[in-house]
């Protein structure tokens, strides 16, 4: 409870960024993006507690330091406060095979901002091609501040790296420093010179023409990423057993890396449905499982209007399979497939709740031009 406390005093903290700054290859135009603040935000709230074997973590999901200045280069969204409880078990348990996870938060720090590594992007706006653009490390920009993050279109504040400005609240004698937990309930921990990823860029060049984008492994896309065991310390999922500060007897811990995957693309242990988006999740997007709590977004959805979906089912909340509270090509209906691009205004590959809006009402036959309707089952 001490350790607890301590932390909760430490997040409190509202610090400018320091000077150092944790850069990643080939993405130093993106870490000085940022130049402004949380101009207009509430105060940073979080708060953690321990819930019958559960980690409670309730927050706002606004930073406790300077963030870059959104809409700015490259993101277009306005950050705004959201309403997030994330729940992981207080004593995990590893699984002998990992989880991968797509499309949610991994984990979330512990000033109550999330941890959400993956991005919404893919080569030609496919999410079948098989080529998923990343954050960090490659050719395009997606606009992250220098504490490598950025703002999804609800508002939603997230880091996909290293988080320099939560780190320079903290203090330590050099020990790894305590930055967030998994949706699994392990720690994760900032980078040390005893902590290397193993995953290497692929040698030679992508496939091209219609399998894939062509060019050098150079790390654009996740998939020029390879995982060479022994290259570094680090597992699959960027974490290892080991001693730690606030773990005297030994636990296993995943670590926040400079270099890809940055952070754990898959758990070791069993991640809670409270990091899922969609209406069973509380990740940004979505509504909370814990009682009288809701994600991003997550009070929005249970009220007919306005979200794309309705009491009595709309269309995301018919057709969204993956629960990211979206409709890919390949989750939506033939009907809707016709005229897909229609709806999806902003050419991302993916209907969202304000996309929906445009999307017949349910019921309706065939679907008339806008082809999201089905015919009476």
């Amino acid at each position: 409870m001490k350790f607890l406390l301590s932390r909760l005093v430490q997040v409190g903290l509202l610090l400018p960024l320091g000077g150092s700054l944790l850069a990643h290859p080939g993405h130093e135009e993106e870490v000085s993006t940022a130049a402004g603040g949380a101009a207009g935000l509430p105060a940073p709230q979080v708060s953690i507690t321990e819930e019958g074997g559960y980690r409670v973590i309730k927050a706002n999901g606004v930073p406790n330091h300077e963030m870059g200045q959104f809409p700015g280069p490259r993101c277009p969204n306005v950050a705004s406060a959201q309403s997030y409880t994330f729940r992981m078990p207080l004593h995990p348990k590893t699984n002998a095979t990992f989880t991968k996870l797509k499309q949610q938060p991994i984990g979330v720090a512990i000033n109550g901002v999330p941890i959400d590594p993956g991005t919404a992007e893919y080569w030609k706006n496919d999410r079948t091609s098989g080529w998923h653009i990343e954050a960090i490390g490659g050719g395009k920009s997606l606009g992250l501040d220098r504490n490598h993050a950025h703002v999804q279109r609800n508002g939603a504040y997230h880091y996909h790296g290293i988080p320099t400005g939560l780190l320079s609240t903290l203090s330590g004698n050099g020990d790894p420093k305590l930055i967030g937990y998994a949706a699994d309930g392990f720690p994760i921990y900032a980078q040390t010179s005893e902590n290397r990823s193993s995953y290497q860029l692929k040698k030679g060049s992508r496939p091209s023409g219609t399998s894939g984008p062509g060019g050098t492994y150079d790390g654009t896309y996740e998939a020029d990423y390879e995982f060479a065991q022994g290259s570094g310390d680090l597992d699959e999922a960027n974490g290892k057993t080991g001693v730690t500060s606030e773990y005297p007897e030994g636990t296993y811990y995943y670590v926040a890396t400079a270099e890809f995957p940055f952070y754990p693309r898959m758990m070791k242990g069993t991640p809670d449905a409270s990091f899922r988006r969609g209406p069973l999740g509380g990740g940004p997007g979505g509504g909370s499982p814990m009682k009288g709590a809701g994600g991003a977004g997550g009070q929005q959805g249970a009220k007919s209007g306005g979200t794309g979906q309705s009491s009595r089912g709309g269309p995301i909340q018919r057709f969204d399979k993956n629960g990211d509270g979206k409709i890919s090509m390949e989750e939506a209906p033939p009907p809707m497939k016709t005229n897909f691009a229609q709806h999806d205004t902003n050419g991302d590959g993916l209907i969202d709740s304000e996309e929906a809006k445009s999307l017949p009402t349910p019921g309706r036959q065939g679907g008339g031009p806008g082809g999201g309707g089905q015919p009476a089952q």
